[in-house]
Formats: C-alpha cells, sequence, structure tokens
C-alpha cells in the first residue's frame, strides 16, 4: 500500500509550500494505517524537504513518480521513500530511500555485521545498519511481486542520512558491513549530489508505463513458499530469507551470545518473543544454519 503519490512536481511544490507531512498525515489517517504520530511527523517535515532538494534537478523529469510511506506486502514495514521512472535505455526502475536522521552511529561488535548503535527516539539503541535495511526491503518487494518479476522492473536500494556527521562516516564503511553498502549504497550529510548522481543512473524519463507503481502497489502478490521447501533450498545454500529490522538485530545479539559461549565454553540461553507473524521461525532458521549446526547428509 503507498501513501502518498505524486509527479517529482507536485512533490516538490508540496514540500516548498510546507504541506508535504500534512498531506502525508491525513493519506495515513485516511487509509487507516497504525502511524503518524509526532515523532514520525517531524520526520516527514525533515527528512522529506533533504529529499526535496537531492532530486531538485533538471535531469530528472518533473512527471517522474514520488510515492512516500510504501507498506511492503505481507510486513508492517513501510518503505520511506520511492522514486519511480526508466533510465537512459528505457529501462523500468523502482529506487527505494531509506531515509535516517541519525547524526553518528557506532560499530557494537564485529559479529554483529548488520546492526549498529545509534541515538533514536530519544535513547542509544541497536539499529539494523541503513543498507541493510534498504537491501532487505528490496529484496521484499521484489521477491513478493510477480510483475516486478515478470516485467524484470529494477528495484534499486539505498540510504540517506542527511544528518549523518562525515566524521563517523568509517563506522558505516566498516568492512563487516560491505556486503550491504555494496549492494545499497549510503549517503550521508556531505554528499548530497553523490545521491543525487545515483538516482539519475536509473532515472532519467518518465517511465513509458504509467502503471508502474500502481503495478506495485496493486499488482499479483507472489505467495509465500512453504517453509519446508525453504528450508530444503537452504541446504542447498540459497538465500531464502531475509530479516527485517529488528529481526536482524536480535539475529546479530543471537550470533555475539554463541560467539561468547564457543569462546569460554559456558552455557547461554536466550528467550525470544513474539505473537504469530512476527518471525520467529526465520530467525530461528537463519541462527540454525549460521551455528552451522546443519549437517548436510
Amino acid at each position: 500500500m503507498i501513501v502518498y503519490n505524486a509527479t517529482k512536481k507536485e512533490f516538490n511544490d508540496d514540500v516548498i509550500l510546507n504541506q508535504v507531512a500534512d498531506k502525508v498525515l491525513a493519506l495515513v489517517k485516511e487509509k487507516n494505517i497504525n502511524a503518524g504520530g509526532e515523532r514520525e511527523y517531524r520526520s516527514w517535515q525533515n527528512s522529506l524537504s533533504f529529499m526535496r532538494n537531492v532530486i531538485d534537478d533538471d535531469e530528472i523529469p518533473d512527471d517522474v513518480n514520488v510515492a512516500i510511506e510504501y507498506q511492503i506486502p505481507k510486513t508492517s514495514k513501510r518503505v520511506d521513500f520511492i522514486i519511480s521512472g526508466a533510465d537512459k535505455d528505457n529501462h523500468n526502475n523502482v529506487v527505494i530511500i531509506e531515509l535516517k536522521q541519525w547524526e553518528k552511529a557506532e560499530l557494537i561488535d564485529r559479529v554483529m555485521d548488520h546492526s549498529v548503535r545509534t541515538y533514536v527516539a530519544g535513547a542509544n539503541r541497536m539499529e539494523s545498519h541503513p543498507s541493510y535495511q534498504a537491501y532487505a526491503y528490496s529484496v521484499f518487494v521484489k521477491n513478493s511481486s510477480e510483475q516486478v518479476q515478470d516485467e524484470d522492473i529494477g528495484i534499486i536500494p539505498c540510504a540517506y542520512l542527511h544528518n549523518y556527521d562525515p566524521k563517523y562516516a568509517d563506522v558505516l564503511s566498516n568492512e563487516i558491513y560491505r556486503i550491504w553498502y555494496e549492494e545499497a549504497p549510503y549517503f550521508i550529510k556531505n554528499q548530497v549530489l553523490d545521491l543525487r548522481n545515483f538516482i539519475k543512473k536509473y532515472i532519467r524519463m518518465r517511465s513509458s508505463d504509467d502503471d508502474l507503481l500502481y503495478k506495485i502497489d496493486n499488482g499479483r502478490i507472489k505467495p509465500s513458499k512453504a517453509l519446508q521447501d525453504c528450508i530444503v533450498s537452504l541446504m542447498k545454500g540459497n538465500k531464502e530469507f531475509m530479516l527485517l529490522d529488528e529481526q536482524a538485530v536480535i539475529y546479530d545479539m543471537c550470533k555475539k551470545t554463541m560467539d561468547q559461549c564457543r569462546k569460554d565454553l559456558k552455557k547461554r540461553t536466550m528467550i525470544i518473543q513474539g505473537g504469530p507473524g512476527t518471525g520467529k521461525s526465520v530467525l530461528a532458521i537463519n541462527l540454525w544454519f549460521s551455528s552451522k549446526l546443519c549437517v548436510n547428509k
């Protein structure tokens, strides 16, 4: 489900007139989405102004499409910002951008290669690395849509940390996160032009298919594989499950605990609670393979 959908020009006008956050909030309420608290409202006001500055370029046409707050099918997660169109070869692309207001972050442990620690929501918390989060979202978007796969629509992930101090850039670029930022580059406070040029690699004209975002939002949802089929595929070396947000952080916490157990030969127990559909089975399977407890007979 897409909350806000407009052309680039309409989006820019809404930002200039200081209306975009109010419009997103009204649409959230209209669509009965559990969102739009004071902190989230402030983030729309702040981050979307920065995105307007990024895409305010004559080489990104006014009639390409912009979407805000796209809820990924079969999850409660939402993509912050989408811009869709076509590249110079007229290939349809969707660039998804994870927006962060972080000012700095720190590495937690080298075993925890999905997570960083940062100050958010009034406290220091463990969060997914922005590149991992953007990449995981892109995988879910692609895997959930038959039309994205059938029509070879490009899903291009990246992250924009518009307040992030460059002197802490070495944390996000640490080698342990390389697999993620090579798949989904991140851009910080002093990289506005780099992000703009990244977007222009994929968005240079309006898509010839005017229903591109409509297809993603309303197209056929690909059925989920049965859990047992996914396990068989994993045993063959394929990547079946991506962990989202707090799932990835908990996975890293479990890996760190298992690593400590191997080092000091002490037993520890972690109890993970969550209601139906929160990803406990997916988490358990990933930990099973990570700890090499699965023996290929």
